[in-house]
């Protein structure tokens, strides 16, 4: 965690001094994934390609055609506050959180189950694209990038308890958000493998799907327009065998206040085969199959 703030501290300095225009900044706020993002800007003639009209298919086949030229290097810092919640509930009223449990069915788990980690750093580099809009310069997070990704942390968390795991996820992955006065659409694909230095925890190697979709003008009620849809499998990286499957949906629901803000409600099914943990978190026990409940406002 120092080097990476203290390569923040570096590369603000040196943004201060020479090249304000290739760094920007960015910030996300969500109950389960808040991150903090610096753009910088590789390409010398700062000509990163404008996407507003392009079709989504091109956007795709450009950044994959050019990953290894690559255009910017973005640092993120995230947190998960959804994963700090269901520590600080089991760690300071364990007594509740127990009597809780109804037929192995934990609220807190419900809420708080597939993330894993309570917070994260990522290093991306690879090929972006920005979506400007003409009646704003501010850019914010109307961007598509493709690229390689390295994420670090130092916990990883089973049952709304923390261990000491320094991981590493290495993946290529893609990502976009284009937003207009109408749409908010997001997408987001990966492929990877995760490493546990905590021999309790299993290596794995994962693919994961999500698409996101508000439409302010259509009916609130639509799932077609107003929805999202994730996916995620993952396999041992020692074994081959399935390791643990995800599946989520989600409906959203636009509302007309004085800004864009949608609320969304996903409901998902995580199914654990038994061979994510080793050691001494296999014996403990584990609960193979999990009902997940997201409530979550976007702005």
């Amino acid at each position: 965690m120092k080097g990476f703030l203290t390569l923040l501290f570096v590369v603000n300095i040196w943004n201060n001094l020479f090249a304000e225009d290739l760094i920007s900044y960015d910030y996300e706020v969500d109950a389960y994934y808040s991150k903090a993002l610096m753009f910088i800007n590789l390409d010398e003639d700062n000509n990163i390609t404008d996407a507003l009209n392009y079709a989504e298919e091109d956007i795709y086949k450009d950044m994959f055609l050019n990953t290894f030229n690559p255009n910017v290097l973005v640092l993120e810092v995230s947190l998960h506050p959804m994963s700090l919640f269901g520590l600080y509930f089991r760690q300071n009223h364990e007594s509740t959180y127990e009597r809780s449990k109804t037929n192995s069915f934990n609220p807190v788990k419900v809420i708080t189950a597939g993330f894993e980690e309570p917070y994260s750093f990522s290093f991306f580099v690879g090929r972006m694209m920005v979506f400007k809009n003409k009646k704003d310069s501010h850019i914010g997070n109307n961007r598509a990038y493709m690229g390689f990704l390295l994420r670090v942390g130092d916990y990883s968390i089973k049952d709304n308890l923390a261990h000491y795991d320094k991981w590493y996820n290495i993946e290529y992955k893609l990502q976009g958000t284009r937003k207009t006065d109408e749409r908010d659409l997001d997408w987001s694909f990966r492929v990877g493998t995760k490493i546990h230095q905590n021999s309790d925890f299993a290596n794995s190697i994962f693919i994961e799907a999500r698409r996101s979709s508000i439409d302010y003008k259509k009916s609130e009620w639509s799932f077609i327009y107003n929805s999202a849809f994730s996916s995620m499998f993952a396999i041992s990286s020692d074994t081959l065998k399935l390791t643990e499957a995800e599946l989520m949906l989600e409906k959203k629901w636009p509302l007309s206040l004085s800004q864009k803000i949608s609320f969304g409600l996903s409901i998902g099914y995580l199914y654990n085969t038994g061979e994510k943990y080793k050691g001494a978190l296999k014996e403990e026990g584990i609960d193979r199959h999990q009902l997940i409940l997201r409530p979550n406002f976007k702005w």
